[in-house]
């Protein structure tokens, strides 16, 4: 074999790596320093894209080599990690998810690794490190073999460094409605590290969570109904009539049987998801509950009418079916 068949990418590592290589890697499949050196001169066939991080291309990295390179920039020296002992975590994987907050794949400008306590590894380049407080978390290895946690621990993840708090109840809402984690286990998540409550963007997720809110816009209603001095509504709860299911109003008044409906085509995951919110808040119409209509626009440009047509209605209920509604709170 000669020297240019050892040191010919396919043969070094195979296309399950993506030309993503690590100095010991190399020096283990026999690449002496100085061909490593050679090939990452200046106009040379292979670059460093991190420390200790080689691509043997020369041409901008893909989305997938960028997330290799970073869990092989974050690995432990010298040695392959374990199965699970480094995992992608944050927004890259929330991205991987098609949380739409989170935007495409290709667009990240960071990766965000997680690594056990005790490693002393800094942020460098488009890497993002963060550090378990206890034990690694149970991660799972991707299609792709890339291993990552999963989007309850990646949103637990974000928290701390997630300063745009609508990015992150978006985010939340989103893991939440796809089923990308159950309830559950995100309050979970996001409560297991110490201190998290102090963090507004933590605390008004959980607050949200908990009452039932499933989007942004839902969240923004809440806060609008709350100043207003309205009492607070079932959020998503589902409904029954005369014990057949009804619909799944977005905020629901027990006590006046009052229904609102937010409707926008751009807050629903797909068009679909619309055209069902239109025959939800027929269907109650058709029951004979009062329904309130707005749009996320008209909450944040002119609430004023919507809030008062609210409490004209609460005021003066219970209204139409109000002793043949029963109803289950959101999950």
């Amino acid at each position: 074999m000669t020297c240019a068949d050892q040191i010919d990418p396919l043969l070094l590592l195979g296309a399950d790596q993506q030309h993503i290589a690590t100095r010991a890697q190399l020096r283990r499949l026999g690449v002496p320093p100085g061909t490593i050196a050679h090939r990452l001169r200046p106009g040379g066939p292979w670059q460093q894209v991190l420390p200790r991080v080689i691509c043997l291309q020369t041409r901008r990295l893909s989305p997938h080599q960028r997330l290799r390179a970073a869990l092989a920039y974050a690995g432990p020296k010298g040695r392959a990690p374990l199965a699970g002992e480094v995992l992608l975590t944050g927004v890259a994987v929330l991205a991987d998810a098609g949380l739409p907050s989170a935007g495409h794949p290709a667009d990240l400008a960071e990766v965000d690794v997680l690594i056990p306590g005790v490693r002393r590894v800094a942020d460098r380049g488009f890497v993002r490190i963060h550090r378990a407080a206890g034990s690694m978390p149970g991660g799972f290895e991707r299609d792709d073999g890339l291993w990552s946690t999963t989007a309850a621990r990646a949103l637990a993840d974000l928290a701390p460094r997630e300063t745009g708090q609508r990015r992150f109840r978006a985010l939340c809402a989103e893991a939440v409605q796809r089923r990308h984690c159950a309830l559950g286990e995100l309050l979970d998540q996001l409560l297991a590290r110490p201190g998290a409550l102090g963090l507004p963007q933590v605390a008004q997720v959980v607050e949200d969570l908990t009452a039932g809110v499933r989007s942004v816009v839902e969240g923004e209603a809440r806060a609008l109904l709350r100043e207003a001095g309205l009492p607070e509504p079932l959020w998503n709860a589902v409904l029954f009539l005369d014990g057949r299911f009804l619909a799944v109003p977005d905020a629901y008044w027990p006590q006046a049987c009052v229904a609102l409906e937010i409707d926008s085509r751009a807050w629903h995951l797909r068009p679909a998801d619309h055209e069902r919110g239109l025959a939800r808040a027929n269907r109650l119409t058709a029951a004979g509950l009062p329904v309130v209509r707005t749009t996320p626009v008209q909450l944040r440009r002119d609430p004023a009418p919507v809030l008062r047509e609210l409490g004209a209605l609460l005021a003066a209920g219970p209204h139409g079916p109000h002793a043949r509604i029963s109803r289950r709170r959101a999950r």
